[in-house]
Protein backbone atom coordinates (compact mmCIF):
# COMPACT_ATOMS: atom_id res chain seq x y z
CA UNK A 1 0.00 0.00 0.00
CA UNK A 2 1.59 3.30 -0.80
CA UNK A 3 0.94 6.07 1.73
CA UNK A 4 0.62 9.60 0.34
CA UNK A 5 3.13 11.88 1.34
CA UNK A 6 0.95 14.55 3.13
CA UNK A 7 -0.23 11.42 5.23
CA UNK A 8 3.17 10.26 5.68
CA UNK A 9 3.88 13.55 7.15
CA UNK A 10 1.03 13.94 9.65
CA UNK A 11 1.82 10.46 10.43
CA UNK A 12 4.96 11.96 11.62
CA UNK A 13 3.97 14.94 13.35
CA UNK A 14 1.39 12.70 14.98
CA UNK A 15 3.31 9.88 16.27
CA UNK A 16 6.24 12.34 17.98
CA UNK A 17 3.99 13.65 20.45
CA UNK A 18 1.50 10.57 20.93
CA UNK A 19 4.65 8.79 22.37
CA UNK A 20 5.71 11.38 25.35
CA UNK A 21 4.53 12.45 28.37
CA UNK A 22 5.52 15.88 29.92
CA UNK A 23 2.75 16.51 32.62
CA UNK A 24 -0.58 14.93 33.77
CA UNK A 25 -3.57 16.16 35.70
CA UNK A 26 -5.66 14.44 38.00
CA UNK A 27 -8.95 15.66 36.07
CA UNK A 28 -10.05 11.88 34.55
CA UNK A 29 -8.69 8.61 33.41
CA UNK A 30 -4.71 8.29 33.05
CA UNK A 31 -1.96 6.35 32.29
CA UNK A 32 1.46 6.31 33.37
CA UNK A 33 3.42 8.83 31.12
CA UNK A 34 5.65 7.30 28.60
CA UNK A 35 9.08 7.48 30.17
CA UNK A 36 11.81 9.73 27.58
CA UNK A 37 14.14 7.67 25.35
CA UNK A 38 13.83 5.59 22.32
CA UNK A 39 10.98 3.87 20.90
CA UNK A 40 10.52 1.17 18.01
CA UNK A 41 7.43 1.01 15.79
CA UNK A 42 5.48 -2.17 15.82
CA UNK A 43 3.34 -0.49 13.60
CA UNK A 44 0.87 2.02 12.40
CA UNK A 45 -2.51 3.17 10.52
CA UNK A 46 -4.08 5.72 8.95
CA UNK A 47 -8.10 3.91 9.24
CA UNK A 48 -9.62 2.73 6.89
CA UNK A 49 -6.46 1.73 5.24
CA UNK A 50 -4.52 -1.38 6.83
CA UNK A 51 -2.34 -1.69 9.70
CA UNK A 52 1.68 -1.74 8.54
CA UNK A 53 3.74 -3.32 10.47
CA UNK A 54 7.46 -4.23 10.30
CA UNK A 55 9.24 -5.18 8.10
CA UNK A 56 7.20 -2.91 5.38
CA UNK A 57 7.13 0.10 7.83
CA UNK A 58 9.25 0.74 10.80
CA UNK A 59 10.37 3.69 12.83
CA UNK A 60 11.99 4.93 15.74
CA UNK A 61 10.42 7.74 17.86
CA UNK A 62 12.93 9.62 20.56
CA UNK A 63 11.09 11.07 23.72
CA UNK A 64 12.56 13.94 26.13
CA UNK A 65 10.89 15.44 28.98
CA UNK A 66 9.39 17.91 26.32
CA UNK A 67 10.26 17.05 22.52
CA UNK A 68 9.81 14.28 20.34
CA UNK A 69 11.78 13.17 17.42
CA UNK A 70 10.55 10.45 15.10
CA UNK A 71 11.72 8.95 11.59
CA UNK A 72 8.91 6.50 9.53
CA UNK A 73 10.28 4.50 6.79
CA UNK A 74 7.69 2.68 4.29
CA UNK A 75 9.43 0.08 1.76
CA UNK A 76 8.95 2.03 -1.58
CA UNK A 77 9.26 5.53 -0.17
CA UNK A 78 11.14 8.68 1.26
CA UNK A 79 12.21 8.21 4.69
CA UNK A 80 10.02 11.03 6.84
CA UNK A 81 11.51 12.89 9.87
CA UNK A 82 9.82 15.20 12.05
CA UNK A 83 10.40 17.22 15.65
CA UNK A 84 8.28 18.84 17.51
CA UNK A 85 6.87 19.49 21.64
CA UNK A 86 4.45 17.94 22.99
CA UNK A 87 2.15 17.86 26.73
CA UNK A 88 0.23 15.46 28.25
CA UNK A 89 -2.96 15.63 30.54
CA UNK A 90 -4.40 12.44 31.58
CA UNK A 91 -4.80 10.29 29.08
CA UNK A 92 -4.76 13.44 26.27
CA UNK A 93 -2.46 14.94 24.36
CA UNK A 94 -1.62 17.70 22.28
CA UNK A 95 1.91 18.23 19.70
CA UNK A 96 3.26 21.26 17.48
CA UNK A 97 5.91 20.33 15.11
CA UNK A 98 8.72 22.22 15.20
CA UNK A 99 9.68 20.73 11.24
CA UNK A 100 5.94 21.28 9.72
CA UNK A 101 5.28 24.74 11.26
CA UNK A 102 1.42 24.77 11.87
CA UNK A 103 0.55 20.67 12.31
CA UNK A 104 -0.43 19.85 15.59
CA UNK A 105 -1.86 16.68 16.74
CA UNK A 106 -4.79 15.69 19.55
CA UNK A 107 -5.44 12.56 20.33
CA UNK A 108 -5.55 10.10 23.24
CA UNK A 109 -2.51 7.45 24.26
CA UNK A 110 -2.18 4.62 26.53
CA UNK A 111 1.32 3.51 27.92
CA UNK A 112 1.78 -0.38 29.90
CA UNK A 113 4.58 0.00 32.45
CA UNK A 114 5.28 -3.59 32.53
CA UNK A 115 5.89 -4.20 28.81
CA UNK A 116 6.63 -0.64 27.93
CA UNK A 117 3.96 -0.39 25.11
CA UNK A 118 2.89 2.78 23.99
CA UNK A 119 -0.66 3.10 21.63
CA UNK A 120 -1.69 6.59 20.13
CA UNK A 121 -4.76 7.62 18.32
CA UNK A 122 -4.38 10.90 16.90
CA UNK A 123 -6.00 13.16 14.61
CA UNK A 124 -3.83 16.08 12.86
CA UNK A 125 -5.49 17.69 10.06
CA UNK A 126 -8.41 15.40 9.53
CA UNK A 127 -6.04 12.68 9.28
CA UNK A 128 -6.29 9.85 11.95
CA UNK A 129 -3.30 7.97 12.83
CA UNK A 130 -3.30 5.12 15.51
CA UNK A 131 0.56 4.04 16.01
CA UNK A 132 1.82 1.43 18.27
CA UNK A 133 5.19 1.93 19.91
CA UNK A 134 7.95 -0.22 21.96
CA UNK A 135 10.15 1.20 24.68
CA UNK A 136 14.05 0.05 23.97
Amino acid sequence: MRVPRPALLLLAAALGIAAHGCGSDNSGPSTPAPPAGTYAMTSFQNPPNPTLTPPVATGTLVLTTTTYDVTIDVQGQDEVHDQGTYSISGTGWSQSSTTNPGVQSTGTFTYNQTTGALTVDVTAQGIRTIAAWQKQ
